[in-house]
């Protein structure tokens, strides 16, 4: 998560080599990569807004998410303060600076706690919460104690490398928004194991109750929940991973996967068969039925989080588990297949999330190549290369406040925040 600066972190990357992976990093980068960051956070912070009704948020935009299909979009000022308060806390932000104060003020003064899952009869005016923005919620509550934790490592001159992380104590406050937001998701999973929006974005837009995004961010938000010692049942990441597999494509052609040029190992083979995932594949418009990246590396990135939460469990039998490891090399074979970092293949939008997928993907799993392809190297280079001047990033393909996800999903992507799981993937 935090527990290494930027620039240790590129150090790391360029002093690391393994038989099975390896990314060959420019010797310029690394000051690059540092640069962004640094006027990426600046220029964030900067964003917030300060005066209006609006205040200490990061707005919401024309965002087109809407009850089934009709009426006026759903704001999303928690989530999309919630997911710019996780950025920064991840890109080394102090929880005391004044852009987190001001932040977490906002969500405690306008949160609907009561998490009504039913999606009607809101608290008092405040604003109800769907399953992306309590899953993002939750990530960055997590991300806050943490970054309290490690300030009061480093005030008592340790290195939090080499402390063990403790399990946070919330304040009843944060615990209540966190309990909150897990009931919540638990109650409007799908009866088929996926999570849609959710209220008060309900009925479900198009008549699809589940999509690969929606599960994926709200298996995220559980495991930081798990992390915290909140309680999570089992089922629901048992329940999960059975449509997780199913709507990943049931066929595909076979891998054919380059080998690194230094001659290291890779995590795709012959054997694999090239199987991606869509948005809803079963149904909606029709480009949502389409394979696409940023849907793959979700699939697979939410199977990986399954792994780490059911090992052990009976429930998670041997078959079960062969299937979870064969959909996601199978998955990480059409990340191969159809690399790039300058789109996000197969989509018509969502270019950075399909980079932050990588990470997520990268991360998660403890690899450094897809193929033969260093997939941090090669999306850095592009993110620092596509850095507006101002330290924004807009990739045009992003839904609003296109300029403040595509910013997080960028600095995401370059801090290489997100948390492991316990899970290594080999071949």
């Amino acid at each position: 998560m935090r527990l290494l600066s930027t620039a240790a972190l590129v150090a790391s990357l360029l002093l690391a080599r393994s038989a099975a992976h390896a990314q060959a990093m420019p010797a310029d980068l690394p000051p690059r990569i540092n640069q962004a960051i640094d006027n990426g956070v600046k220029w964030l912070k900067a964003r917030q807004i300060k005066d209006g009704a609006e205040k200490d948020s990061w707005g919401t935009g024309n965002n087109p998410l809407y009850p089934g299909g009709a009426g006026p979009a759903h704001p999303l000022y928690i989530g999309i303060t919630a997911f710019a308060l996780y950025t920064l806390l991840e890109c080394d932000v102090d929880p005391e600076d004044p852009t987190i104060v001001s932040g977490m003020d906002y969500i405690k003064r306008n949160l609907d706690t009561n998490f009504n899952a039913a999606g009607v009869g809101g608290g008092g005016g405040k604003m109800q919460c769907m399953c992306y923005e309590s899953a993002v919620l939750i990530m960055m509550i997590e991300s806050y104690y943490d970054a309290k934790w490690e300030k009061q490592v480093r005030a008592a001159k340790k290195d939090p490398r080499k402390e063990k992380r403790p399990t946070p104590k919330l304040d009843p406050e944060h615990e209540t928004w966190c309990k909150g937001a897990v009931s919540f998701l638990a109650a409007t999973q799908s009866r088929t194991g996926g999570w849609r929006y959710g209220p008060p974005a309900f009925p479900s837009p198009l008549g699809v109750d589940q999509d690969t995004s929606s599960t994926q961010i709200a298996l995220l938000g559980l495991v930081s929940a798990v992390r915290m010692g909140l309680p999570v049942d089992d089922k629901v990441f048992y329940n999960a991973v059975i449509t997780t597999l199913e709507n990943q494509s049931k066929d595909g052609p076979p891998a054919k996967p380059k080998k690194p040029a230094d001659g290291s190992g890779t995590m795709v083979m012959e054997t694999d068969k090239c199987r991606g995932w869509a948005y809803t594949p079963n149904a909606g418009d029709t480009k949502d039925q389409q394979v696409s990246g940023g849907m793959t590396a979700s699939g697979v990135c939410s199977l990986i989080i399954i792994k780490s939460q059911l090992k052990g469990n009976p429930l998670f039998n041997k078959e079960l588990q062969a299937r979870v490891e064969k959909g996601i090399f199978d998955g990480l074979a059409w990340i191969d297949a159809n690399w790039t970092v300058t789109s996000n293949p197969g989509g018509h939008r969502s270019h950075y999330y399909y980079l932050y997928g990588l990470e997520r993907v990268g991360v998660l799993g403890g690899i450094d190549m897809i193929g033969a392809n260093a997939w941090y190297v090669q999306g850095a280079q592009h993110l620092v290369g596509a850095q507006k001047a101002d330290g924004h990033w807009n990739s045009g393909t992003e839904l609003e406040p296109a300029d403040v996800l595509d910013s997080c999903f960028a600095l995401l992507f370059l801090k290489k925040a997100t948390m492991p799981v316990g899970v290594v993937l080999t071949r």
